[in-house]
């Protein structure tokens, strides 16, 4: 009986490390893609949240300061992601060569990634760092022009 006990037993270990294999190998998988893709590490390489305090590059940040205040100005259950769209068009046809090639999706990925804003697919709001990051820049803003 201790016989047939350690054989199951095995048989359910050697079962569960092959399946902990597979998900490694999955993850694994997707981080090199993930990786491989210059284009989702950074969507605009050109943009970076410390221009946004430099007056030479601050108008770059124009469309995505509007799009956090629309967003801040909406409250805490966020705004409409469809509502963002029309910030987004109006920035790429003012600056096409920064907006060359990226889509709205990358623009909106771009603001997560910066821990600007959270989005959920249909919602957008604001995170505690993109409230700080408003309120600081602006803060700033007021400072340079006095």
């Amino acid at each position: 009986m201790p016989v047939l006990i350690l054989a199951v037993a095995s048989y359910l270990i050697f079962f569960g490390v092959l399946v902990l294999v597979w998900i490694a190998g999955k993850l694994e998988a997707r981080e090199i893609r993930r990786k491989s893709l210059p284009w989702l590490a950074n969507p605009f390489p050109q943009l970076s949240i410390a221009q946004a305090f430099d007056p030479v590059y601050s108008r770059l940040w124009d469309a995505p300061l509007r799009a956090l205040m629309s967003v801040e100005a909406a409250g805490p259950s966020g705004l409409s992601v469809s509502k963002l769209r029309p910030v987004f068009r109006r920035a790429s046809s003012r600056h096409p060569e920064i907006y060359e090639g990226c889509s709205f999706a990358q623009w909106l990925q771009f603001l997560e990634q910066n821990r600007l804003v959270t989005c959920d697919g249909r919602r957008v709001s604001l995170t505690p760092d993109g409230v700080a990051f408003l309120r600081y820049r602006f803060t700033t803003d007021s400072l340079l022009e006095a």
